[in-house]
């Protein structure tokens, strides 16, 4: 059971108590940041990659909150458009050569403008959404440019729990208390 005293000292240093209110679309890289960027083949040439079910359960809870979340990935992986698919993401864009087009047009569909938009991202691909979102996030192990232009930089590394991290942050930052049971069907 979490204390009510480390729930309070996680806000009052919680960068996203400025901005949480106004986002609607979290969009993410996803070697580097939801995997640890290994890419796993087998003996015929197939591509797999390693999720962390933490990372997946942050998902499920910015959805149960109204959070739209996008994957946008450079890999043409199949592994990707399953674990996106497994975790009931409406927007999963792979193969994707321009990473700020890309969010464009989904911020087109959902009406929505860069203010509402955050972006997790950890290498020099995913620099070219800047102008199209409110925050850029890294983890930890993220390329040096861009642990330079990232508004956040995690504590975690990609793969090993980063997005929950920033998930449990920006849901305190809206008063949420992440730590709660929650029900989901898959992680």
């Amino acid at each position: 059971m979490v204390k009510d005293s480390n729930i309070k000292d996680t806000q009052t240093s919680n960068p996203f108590e400025s901005v949480s209110s106004e986002i609607k679309l979290i969009a993410i890289d996803v070697d580097g940041v939801l995997t640890d960027g290994s890419i796993y083949l087998d003996d015929h040439g197939n591509q797999t990659k390693k999720f962390n079910s933490r990372d997946g359960m942050g998902i499920r809870l910015l959805q149960k909150y109204g959070f739209e979340i996008a994957l946008i990935s450079g890999s043409k992986s199949n592994s990707i458009k399953a674990r996106g698919i497994s975790l009931n993401i409406n927007f999963i864009m792979t193969g994707v050569e321009n990473k700020h087009v890309a969010i464009n047009k989904i911020q087109k569909i959902l009406n929505i403008n860069p203010s509402q938009t955050i972006f997790l991202g950890d290498d020099i691909n995913d620099l070219t959404v800047l102008p199209a979102v409110r925050m850029f996030l890294s983890p930890k192990n993220a390329h040096p440019a861009c642990l330079g232009k990232a508004n956040w930089i995690g504590k975690c590394e990609g793969g090993e729990g980063f997005f929950r991290e920033f998930t449990d942050l920006f849901l305190f930052s809206l008063n949420i208390n992440p730590y709660l049971e929650f029900e989901s069907s898959s992680t």
